[in-house]
């Protein structure tokens, strides 16, 4: 360990930014040189990493860096959590709403179960795509801003949204031919041109999604988290007349257009309330289009970003997954277990943004302890969540068990769905009591950089353990149908509830704050040198 990694190591509630202090010259993330040097001066003009004159001594950055208490952190992500678990709940309710239409005004008997299959597909291969590559920005952008390297911040945005339109392409290529390879794990083959033409119109929102996504964490790290709330609140509506108007007017397909346009309305939303509401977030604003080098960074230092990201979007696909593989065995169970469980899961999917929407706060809380070496602030941050997280999953206990009825009955009318429904939510329901620990233990992960441990540990607890014993009491010996699904699932989660819970509580704090800064530092060798390299390539053109 070096001198520097240890004095920061050494006093855990020290701000992390000291090490950064401007020195009189060009600061480009940490390295300095003296201003008088003609090639350094070529520095400033082509990376605005620290504008001496754009660092603000906010009192958000101070609380990092004061010791906390409990009451302190009970109450900051109480008071966020608010606002951004609407922002989750309207967020997927966009897709739900389209099932509440269908489900009431498309005659066909099979349209619920086509719209379900096509919300699934889309929940597994593109939202959780989006959502879960995204969680590398609750450790870049919230540590940074930690570290008040503001235009990093921006940078590490637009980054990782060019990373995940990158990749995404290929899984909406497949959508549009999904008919044909869908066929080979949905039994019902009568709904598989519906399920596509869904999924077709879908993608054309896609670019939207990937923008709002982004740009909502790129504002969280700057503890605005009720941007994305405003964002909705003016969208939910918008996007609940598109899909009733146009599902009266061009059928089956109109559900999926009004989606696709409300995800790019949401994120021209987020957009204004950024520009023109919380103008004071545009200090952390990357200047794309000023020149081609600025342009070209965010193509460029792609690994270090994509290697918390690819376990990110292990960590959230893992879940995502493992419900839709439900939903995918209950086709051997007839059209109404199939209605039944699309009810169940997307019950389950819901009342799970509660916890989701409340680990992105736990998340960039610690993420921003640990840009400032904040150890003790981050230990104390972790076991006050853990407090909230009981009574999270009592919350959404009791809603599912009082409810149950009711909430069937806000997707479908059919009688025999909705008694298929009462027998299957209790289990539902218990499995909230731990789902809750996981789901706020992953994201303390994310915040601390480890992902990778956090996806390992999903993929065994899903599809080891979870996934194969659902399978078995669905089919097995004991027959238990559409029940037995989720008494397995509900034990891989039990399971991995007391597995995340271990690696927090074994967390070696010296190491990760370690790896902060190591990342750091190798992403500030990188852009050095293409900063030699660009300004050498000007200067042989300007030769020239």
């Amino acid at each position: 360990m070096d001198s520097e990694s240890s004095s920061l190591i050494g006093s855990r509630n020290k701000p992390r930014y000291d090490t950064f202090e401007n020195s009189g010259g060009y600061q480009s993330d940490g390295e300095s040189a003296s201003s008088g040097d003609a090639v350094i001066n070529r520095f400033r003009l082509m990376s605005p990493d620290v504008d001496p004159d754009n660092i603000l001594e906010e009192d958000f950055m101070d609380d990092l860096t004061i010791p906390t208490s409990f009451s302190t952190e009970m109450r900051y992500v109480l008071n966020n959590s608010v606002l951004i678990t609407l922002t989750f709940l309207l967020e997927y309710s966009l897709t739900i709403v389209s099932l509440f239409v269908v489900g009431h005004v498309c005659t066909a008997s099979d349209a619920l179960a086509a719209a379900s299959l096509a919300v699934m597909t889309y929940n597994i291969t593109g939202l959780a795509f989006v959502e879960g590559m995204a969680t590398s920005l609750d450790t870049f952008c919230s540590q940074a801003y930690g570290a008040k390297k503001y235009s990093k911040v921006g940078l590490y945005a637009f980054r990782c949204a060019a990373m995940i339109a990158t990749g995404i392409i290929p899984v909406v290529a497949s959508w549009w031919c999904s008919a044909s390879w869908l066929g080979y794990i949905i039994a019902e083959g009568d709904i598989l041109a519906d399920i596509q033409l869904f999924l077709r119109v879908l993608s054309f929102g896609i670019p939207g999604l990937i923008l709002f996504e982004t740009g909502k964490r790129f504002l969280q790290a700057q503890g605005h988290f009720q941007a994305g709330t405003y964002a909705l609140l003016l969208t939910f509506p918008i996007n609940f007349v598109l899909v009733y108007s146009f599902t009266k007017c061009f059928g089956f397909a109109g559900a999926p257009l009004g989606i696709a346009i409300s995800q790019w309305v949401m994120s021209l939303m987020l957009f204004v309330y950024a520009k023109f509401w919380k103008p004071d977030t545009l200090k952390c604003w990357y200047p794309i289009f000023t020149s081609r080098f600025h342009f070209k960074r965010l193509f460029s230092s792609w690994m270090p970003m994509f290697n918390l990201a690819f376990p990110g979007l292990l960590m959230i696909e893992a879940e995502y997954l493992s419900f839709e593989v439900l939903t995918i065995m209950s086709t051997y169970l007839g059209i109404q277990s199939i209605a039944a469980q699309s009810v169940i899961s997307n019950v389950g999917s819901l009342v799970y943004q509660i916890p989701f929407a409340m680990g992105c706060v736990v998340s960039t809380r610690v993420a921003n302890y640990i840009g400032t070496a904040s150890v003790d602030n981050a230990r104390l941050s972790i076991k006050t969540s853990y407090v909230i997280a009981l009574f999270i999953g009592l919350l959404n206990c009791s809603i599912i068990l009082i409810g149950n009825t009711r909430l069937a009955h806000m997707f479908t009318n059919d009688k025999e769905v909705i008694g298929l429904c009462k027998n299957v939510m209790p289990i539902l329901a218990f499995n909230q009591l731990y789902d809750a620990f996981t789901t706020f233990s992953a994201a303390m992960l994310r915040g601390q950089g480890r992902q990778r441990i956090g996806s390992i540990l999903n993929i065994v607890a899903y599809y080891i353990i979870a996934l194969p014993l659902s399978a078995w009491l669905t089919f097995g010996r004991l027959q238990l149908g559409l029940p037995g699904l989720w008494y397995g699932c509900g034990v891989g989660i039990l399971l991995l509830a007391f597995a995340l819970g271990y690696c927090i509580w074994s967390s070696d704090w010296d190491e990760i704050v370690e790896e902060c800064i190591r990342r750091e530092k190798e992403d500030n060798e990188i852009d050095l040198e293409s900063m030699v390299s660009n300004m050498s390539g000007n200067m042989i053109a300007d030769y020239a």
